[in-house]
């Protein structure tokens, strides 16, 4: 098999993961009500559900994808590869702050409570809301995660981002050990700065701490700078069995060793945890290994992949796409003066199934392959 088969190959399977998670991520994010199974809510505050594992499993593919992606510019600074990292991260955090703000500019204006107040009033009122904007978010975390790795990359000897790994993990286990950091409620200390630096009405208010916030952002980065050193380790290693065992190995040690420190240091998505960076990197990387092995071991290269991979080459147009869709599909009043979602929900679902999860779960599953055709027709016209 020759090289650039392999990188082919390679690059498939790092296509169909990322595919999967990005798949995930709208299968979770768009239930047909807040009615869902067990393991499609995320741990209240402690713990680990299959759907806390999508968005860390992006993060880790998004560290793979920056070796890969700096790797072309020989991990050396120039006005290209700055210009590219600027770019990125700052097109991710302004996507995220568009659709937040695009959000509760609908909800304003198609607001009943609102509905006496004259158009224009209205309308100035659904506009102005700039002073209740989430300034962080998933979006702009893969932005400021993106960047800042991008930089350590270029900037740090690659073989001293493990230790810049483990200075990050204990000082942000200590911050949470010595400043109240398992609470969960405003005293938390990752509130008290998110609170300080951004201001109140510009963090997550249903919930605090925020989970996307200020200080949780350097476990998140250190995260990504697992799945960089990973790729590094894994994409330069010529064997393809060799690949297969490290990617099995590096899986199995750090999700064991995730779980052994989760009884000093407990499992959080919430808090974004060292513990639950290491399981949730392992556990990527053991479904990686899967896949390596049954795309470049076997050659199934068009056995089954499809459908992942067309979430997987443009994973952040269909992500974005998922959010855009819910303005048509889940607030409009379109049909009766209820929403296609709301109706389809409550005549279609509701009838067929007699259970509100099963609804709720097929709505989901419904919204995952309306967003899947949309992302084939333009995977085959090449458009994207």
């Amino acid at each position: 098999m020759d090289t650039a088969t392999q990188q082919k190959k390679r690059i498939l399977a790092v296509d169909i993961l990322r595919g999967m998670t990005i798949a995930g991520m709208i299968l979770v994010n768009n239930p047909g009500t807040d009615t869902v199974y067990a393991p499609l809510e995320h741990a209240e505050w402690i713990g680990l559900t299959p759907t806390d594992l999508v968005f860390p499993f992006f993060m880790f593919i998004m560290g793979i994808t920056t070796y890969l992606s700096l790797k072309k510019f020989e991990f050396k600074w120039s006005v290209e590869c700055g210009r590219k990292i600027a770019k990125r991260a700052l097109l991710l955090w302004l996507i995220g702050l568009a659709i937040s703000w695009l959000f509760m500019f609908c909800r304003g204006l198609l607001d009943p409570d609102m509905s006496s107040m004259p158009f224009g009033s209205r309308l100035w009122a659904s506009v102005n809301t700039f002073d209740q904007l989430r300034l962080l978010g998933v979006l702009p975390r893969l932005g400021i995660c993106y960047g800042l790795a991008a930089v350590v990359a270029l900037s740090v000897k690659h073989k001293y981002i493990p230790w810049l790994i483990a200075i990050i993990f204990i000082g942000y286990y200590i911050l949470l050990e010595t400043c109240n950091g398992y609470a969960h409620d405003a005293s938390n200390i990752l509130a008290i700065v998110d609170d300080a630096v951004l201001g109140h009405g510009h963090v997550y208010r249903w919930e605090s701490p925020d989970p996307e916030g200020l200080l949780s952002t350097f476990p998140a980065l250190a995260h990504v700078l697992i799945g960089f050193c990973v790729g590094r380790t894994v994409m330069e290693m010529q064997n393809l069995n060799d690949k297969i065992e490290r990617l099995f190995l590096i899986g199995a040690l750090l999700t064991f060793a995730g779980f052994l420190l989760s009884y000093a240091c407990p499992i959080s998505k919430k808090l974004w945890t060292p513990t639950f960076a290491m399981v949730t990197c392992g556990l990527a990387s053991t479904l990686l290994a899967l896949l390596t092995w049954y795309i470049d071991k076997h050659g199934h290269e068009n056995k089954g992949t499809l459908f992942f991979q067309v979430f997987g080459v443009n994973p952040l147009a269909l992500y974005v796409l998922s959010d855009l869709l819910l303005i048509p599909i889940s607030m409009l009043p379109l049909i009766g003066g209820a929403s296609i979602h709301a109706f389809t929900f409550d005549n279609l679902l509701m009838p067929v199934l007699c259970s509100v999860k099963a609804a709720s779960l097929a709505w989901a599953l419904l919204y995952v392959i309306l967003n899947w055709a949309c992302g084939y027709y333009l995977f085959k016209k090449k458009y994207i």
